[in-house]
């Protein structure tokens, strides 16, 4: 079974610890160039008194920051050391000792008109030293700023681990649904066939003789309307989309950066619709209704239910 492992890029906190590298730069050099004004100058006994006060304040400052800093990058550096300590056995993660993990399921949600929004439900709690990789649905409709995801996920709780979550993506899946929709252009109207097969979804395109206009294939999520991916257009003749991963994806992610765009930017990607369940084709510009198409899970794999919600 192929398996891609990625460790999720906390790129907030890294921007936040070069910020506050760049101000400890900046505030040791203010501080040097004083005391070298003041020797050059034969500055008074009180000049160096005030200055030295400045200086133990200063010095609180910097180590509270220090402080932050290195609290900041904890969590990333965590997960990074949990993917090299864990090996693959076929379908298995395998870690060098047993761990303490919740299972469940994370939920994120981000839109423009509210907060991001996380959820973590604990369906059981485990020790083991080996995971089964979980051939559970998952979801990722999102672009930078906006969007939805879930994942089937585990939770770590020994340390050093401990805070680490990581989330699974499977390949398998089958994407059903047929039909042949049309949309009216300023210059006529365009047909578009679109199929389910496999783990894509394929597309051609038919423009009668001396009708013109561009018709372009907008992908969403009922979770997540406010997210319209562009697929393909007119111009192309006919596409092929792919609703499912090539290989199968485990990411290891520290609890507190989880976010839609961390995960996006992580993947290399800016926007997608992928994974199983619900989504919605549509036609711009069309006044055609959205067209449902699933993606299918045969035999989806489901951890047992226990209680319990994280957030």
């Amino acid at each position: 079974m192929p398996m891609r492992t990625v460790v999720l890029e906390a790129y907030e906190t890294e921007f936040l610890a070069r910020l506050i590298t760049a101000f400890l730069v900046l505030f040791v050099s203010v501080i040097v160039l004083i005391l070298l004004t003041l020797v050059s100058g034969g500055a008074s006994r009180e000049a160096f008194i005030g200055v030295s006060m400045y200086l133990a304040f200063a010095l609180i400052v910097i180590g509270l920051m220090m402080f932050c800093l290195v609290k900041m990058r904890e969590a990333p550096k965590r997960a990074a050391m949990l993917a090299e300590a864990c090996t693959f056995e076929g379908a298995r993660l395998v870690f060098p000792d047993e761990l303490e993990f919740e299972y469940g399921r994370i939920t994120l949600h981000r839109s423009e008109k509210r907060r991001s929004a996380k959820k973590f439900q604990v369906l059981k709690r485990g020790k083991s030293s080996t995971l089964k990789f979980s051939r559970g649905e998952f979801k990722l409709c999102a672009a930078i700023g906006k969007g939805f995801a879930s994942f089937p996920a585990v939770r770590v709780l020994t340390h050093p681990y401990d805070g680490t979550v990581v989330l699974f993506m499977t390949q398998e899946g089958r994407v059903v649904g047929k039909r042949l929709l049309t949309a009216s252009t300023s210059g006529g109207y365009v047909d578009v066939e679109i199929e389910g097969r496999e783990k894509s979804l394929l597309g051609r395109f038919y423009t009668p003789p001396g009708q013109r206009g561009k018709v372009e294939i907008l992908l969403s999520a009922p979770e997540s309307p406010e997210v319209s991916i562009k697929i393909a257009d007119s111009s192309m003749g006919e596409f092929e989309y792919f609703l499912l991963p090539e290989e199968s994806t485990v990411i290891f992610c520290p609890y507190g950066s989880l976010s839609v765009d961390n995960i996006l930017k992580t993947l290399g990607l800016t926007a997608t619709a992928m994974g199983h369940g619900v989504f919605t084709v549509r036609l711009k510009p069309s006044e055609t209704p959205a067209y449902p198409i699933e993606v299918r899970l045969e035999e989806e794999e489901r951890w047992e239910s226990g209680n319990g919600d994280i957030r």
